[in-house]
């Protein structure tokens, strides 16, 4: 294994002085490679785990019974979908605002 120190002074953990810098690198990158599958694997395995135990303890906690929490769910995304419509309705009516200024601008430019 090589120390912090060697990569600094050039040389590759093994002692040896001529090896080059492109060799330090492709080692330095393999040993990443094979450290990243391992922990992307703990990571989304821990993360599995979370998301299941998340569940279970909602499930067990809810303060509806399900139909609801289901109704309740319905609303709020109604509601969630009516604003967005509206904020893109506001969005694309300043775009077309802008758009139209733009144009009178670069008529009259034209003009001159």
């Amino acid at each position: 294994m090589s120390r912090p120190t060697d990569f600094v002074s050039g040389r590759a953990g093994n002692g040896d002085p001529d090896t080059s810098d492109v060799e330090i690198e492709e080692t330095a990158h393999e040993d990443v490679a094979e450290g990243d599958g391992r922990s992307v694997a703990s990571f989304t395995a821990g993360l599995m785990l979370g998301v299941a135990l998340g569940a279970g303890v909602a499930l067990l906690l809810a303060p509806r019974p399900g139909d609801e929490t289901r109704k309740l769910l319905g609303r709020r995304a109604r509601r969630l979908g009516d604003r967005v419509a509206d904020r893109v309705d506001d969005l694309r009516d300043d775009i077309r605002r802008s758009a139209r200024k733009g144009e009178k601008r670069l008529r009259r430019s034209m003009k001159r």
